[in-house]
Formats: C-alpha cells, structure tokens, sequence
C-alpha cells in the first residue's frame, strides 16, 4: 500500500483557523465550526416580530415591486397577473415551512440539511451550486443599491446629476453610476461583521422605511395621473393560452422564491420558540409579495399613462423623473424614495445573499471560514465581477441566471420529502459533523446516489426548453411548454422520485431515534446542548460509532 507524507500547515497559515471564542489553540475540523454546530439558547432570539420584519425586507423590494407588471407582458390582466403572483408567493411560503423546520428543530442551517440529502460530499454541489447563483444576484442587487446612492446624491446636488462621464461607453456604467456603487460597497461591507442572529432589529427598521418608500410612489403615481385603472394586457391571446401563462407566472414566481425559501434553517436556527417562524412562512409572505405586486402594476400603469413609457423599475423611474422635471419637490421625492431603496438593496442583500451564501461558504472549508468570512468572501466576488454588465449584457446570461429555478426546485424537494416523510423529521445530528463510514450520511463514498438521480430526472424534461431559450437549439414547442414551467416540473417530479427510489433502497438510519445514544447525549443531538461547548459538541460526534 502507497502512503502519502502528512502535509502539516504552517504556523502562519494555522493562526489563521477558525476557534471557538475564547479558545487561543483549539480549532475546529473539516466538517464543523461554531457556525455550524446546533446555535446555543443564548444565540435564540429572533421572534414572530425579527421574522416579520425578514420575510418584509425580503418581499418588499425592487423585484418584488416588478412581479406583476413583468407578466402583464405575456398577454395576463392585471387581476390574473396579481392573483397568480398570490398563488406562486403561497408555495414559496410552504417551501420555506417545509424547509425551515429543520433548523427550528435541530438549530443547524441549510448546509447540514444538504449533508443529510445528498451526502457528507454530495453537499459540496449543492452549496456550490446556490453559491454560484448568489454571487451574480448580489452583485446585481449590490449594481441597483449603488443607482439608489447615485438617485440620493443626485437628488441634492445638481452637479453630481449632470457630472460628465468620463468612463468609456464600453465600461457599461457611467462615472456618477460607479460612485454610487462605492459608495454602497463601503457601507455595506462592515455590515458583514455583524452576526445574523443580531441583524432582526436592523431588519424590522429598513421594512418600515421601504415600505413607506413604496407605498408613497404608489400614492404619487396614482395622485399625479388622478387615478389608475387597472391595467390591461399587453398582448391578445387565445383561452387556452391565457391559462398556460397563467401557470407559467405560478412557475416564475415560485421558482424565483425557492432559491431563498430552501435556505429558510439558516435562519429558523434562531427561532427564540418553535412558532416564531410559522406564521411568517405561510401568512407574511403571500400577502407582503402579493401587495407590492399590486403596488407596482397599478403604479406602472400610472406613470405610463402620464409619460407614455412603461418603467417596472422603480430607481429607473426616479431617474427618469430626476432628468426630466429637476425642481424641488421632485428632488425631495427623489431624496427620500432613494434613501428607502437604498435601505431595501442592503435588506435584501444581507437576507437573501451574502449572509446565507456566507454560512454555505463556512460548510465548504470550516477550519478557514466562518458565517463571517463567508459574507465577505460574497461581497467581493460580487463586488470584483463588475455586475452591471450582467443588466445590461445580451439576455442570453439573463436568461439562464433566470433559469435557475430549474435546477433549485428539485433540491426543495428531495430535501423536504427526506425530512418531512422518509426520515419522519428525525435527524442523528452528531454524524454531521463525521466525514467518514461512521456517519449514516455517508452513504456511498460521501454521496447519495438516490438523490443525484431525482435531482437529474427531476431537470432533464426542462432541459431541452433550457437550450431553446439561450438560443442554443431549435427544438419542437413542446419543450420550451416544459421549460416554462419548470418549477412544477422539478418540484413535482424530483420529490416523487426520491421518494420512490427510497421506499424501494432505503437509505441508511430510516428513521433515526435520538434516545438510541441514551439520555446523556439527547441534549446534544437534539441541538439543545446547555453546558457543552462547540467543540464538545465535535468531539462527541467524531467518537460515536455506528
């Protein structure tokens, strides 16, 4: 047998490890660190209230206020468009019951939930497959916080409105553009050293100013135009049309919120009780979407009845008004309706981005990276890829950023139906944290093959559709009908799958009683250790057997 020389890190690199606080020496292994591990009761505190005032911040924001109008340009009415939106919002709140649960339980995040679906090794793909699709939605929300800063300055200084830009027109962003983006990015950034479990306060201030934000613009629009019928549909087409576009908007807007609802334990792993987050899940997200929706197709309408022009985005719409009515009220209007989207950019970034991309990072490489670490790692390769010109490139790239839906709403499903139905909600915490046979989420090799195979089968009927949509391929319209509802596609499919392939192979601890260990380690598996440090909590579970 060949054996390998030790390769011993050095000292200078060891310094820089992730320890437990209070510890100079002791670090932790590859599998686990202190962001990892079930949260401690001291670090418990987001109430009904902090997850009111996530699910706000998360909801209420630019893309949220776009919802509607966006599909009143497949052919839907308003009243279709906003009450598929209502329907698509209510399954992303069931995804994030089904999906947060486990950390309500367990106090662990989305990375471990990722373990236990597709291995100890098999979660590397899921987290990097979530981190890849972050990276390019922070840096665009991070592009549209930075066009708030330049609306705010622009707003109170003419000379900064009408700066001459001295960037090439190849740049894709002008030089007033590119100052605000800094500017977003210094005040962003040492947001990242605050600890999730201490951002709720935060988050319910910024809801109460964007909310007001964008229910002022609403107010403004439908003042200055005396009123707003409801919109029509910008397309004629057939009944039977009519009904495919209806579901395909379910499908959108579902698909749209899975990437954020899959990852709901990364922050239910806070909950100060068990129903904190149920009643946001499935109350305060349908109705926080559904309204701004409506806030934005009514407004939309509006404003294009004054101008002629239809502007879903609502910083586009300040800058238009900006350049082409530069008085005093506008200026004041402008002032404040910047502030509150600057507020909703950093909301919307820290809870849907870079802290939850941040903790998936930690679950990478946990002796170098903590939630911490992570964040910042975020922030700057969405900072480095110059995101503006992924708003204005070919709509190509747009396009398959849009299509990642497809690949997350199969992942939303394999995870729930293992927690909800084949493992009966019983988790064996400690052999998370053993990368080796011990652990029953080992499976074979570090992977588990029956979720791989749902999560392919749950894709493959979306795929053709996929390439016809890059304009990649010319397929028969059939496909692109799949691709276009792909979230039901994934969803629907890749969960009956996993659940049949486990009923036939089950896999290993199906499912697993927490008493088996006996009482002196129930606290520590269930996540509800009082006396055990982070690394009693390691060690525990590198020395259990199985």
């Amino acid at each position: 047998m060949v054996s390998f020389p030790k390769v011993t890190v050095p000292r200078t690199f060891t310094a820089w490890q992730v320890k437990e606080e209070g510890q100079d020496e002791k670090s932790f292994n590859r599998w686990a660190n202190r962001d990892l591990i079930p949260s401690p009761p001291e670090e418990r505190n987001y109430t009904v209230r902090g997850y009111f005032g996530f699910w706000v911040a998360a909801a209420v924001n630019i893309s949220g206020w776009t919802l509607g109008s966006s599909n009143l340009a497949n052919g839907l009415s308003a009243g279709e468009a906003i009450g598929m939106v209502f329907i698509g919002s209510v399954l992303a709140g069931l995804i994030s019951f089904v999906s947060g649960e486990p950390g309500v339980k367990y106090h662990v995040g989305f990375p471990m939930m990722s373990r236990v679906g597709f291995g100890m090794y098999g979660s590397y793909f899921v987290i990097m497959l979530k981190c890849f699709v972050n990276f390019i939605y922070f840096g665009i929300q991070a592009y549209w916080g930075g066009l708030a800063v330049k609306v705010i300055l622009s707003a109170i200084f003419p000379s900064f409105q009408h700066m001459k830009n001295t960037l090439p027109e190849g740049a894709d962003i002008t030089t007033n553009q590119l100052i605000g983006f800094i500017i977003y990015i210094l005040i962003f950034t040492p947001l990242m050293l605050v600890h999730p479990r201490k951002l709720h306060k935060y988050l319910w201030g910024a809801f109460g100013a964007v909310l007001a934000t964008m229910v002022g613009l609403f107010i403004w629009a439908v003042a200055s135009n005396h009123g707003a019928a409801a919109p029509g549909p910008n397309l004629l087409i057939p009944k039977a049309t009519r009904q495919f576009r209806m579901l395909q908007c379910v499908s959108s807007v579902a698909g749209a919120w899975t990437g954020s609802a899959i990852r709901q334990s990364d922050w239910t792993r806070y909950a100060k009780t068990k129903r904190a987050p149920v009643m946001n899940q499935l109350f305060t997200v349908p109705i926080a979407l559904t309204v701004v929706a409506t806030l934005g197709v009514f407004a939309t309408s509006a404003v294009k009845d004054m101008y002629g022009k239809t502007i879903w985005q609502p910083i586009t719409l300040l800058e238009f008004l900006l350049a082409h009515n530069y008085n005093a009220a506008t200026r004041a209007g402008c002032f404040f309706a910047g502030l509150g989207f600057f507020l909703s950019q950093i909301s919307v970034n820290l809870v849907q981005n870079s802290v939850a991309a941040g903790m998936d990072l930690a679950s990478l490489a946990p002796k170098w990276i903590d939630v911490t670490r992570g964040s910042l790692i975020m922030c700057f390769v969405g900072y480095l890829i110059n995101p503006w010109r992924f708003v204005n490139a070919p709509g190509t790239f747009i396009t398959v950023l849009n299509s990642f839906g497809m690949f997350i709403s199969p992942l939303a499903a394999i995870n729930a139906v293992d927690f909800w139905i084949i493992r009966k909600r019983n988790w064996k915490v400690p052999d998370l944290y053993v990368g080796n046979k011990n652990s029953i989420y080992w499976y074979h090799a570090g992977l588990n093959w029956r979720a791989f195979l749902a999560w392919t089968m749950g894709i493959w009927p979306s795929f053709p559709g996929f390439f016809v949509a890059t304009g990649a391929a010319k397929l028969p319209i059939v496909w692109i009908r799949m691709f276009q509802v792909s979230w039901f596609i994934g969803f629907l499919g890749g969960g009956a799958i996993y659940l049949a392939v486990c009923l036939i192979s089950p896999p290993p601890g199906k499912p697993y009683v927490s008493e088996l260990f006996g009482n002196e380690h129930v606290d520590v598996i269930d996540g509800r250790s009082d006396g055990s440090s982070v690394v009693d909590v390691v060690e525990t579970s590198a020395k259990l057997k199985v």
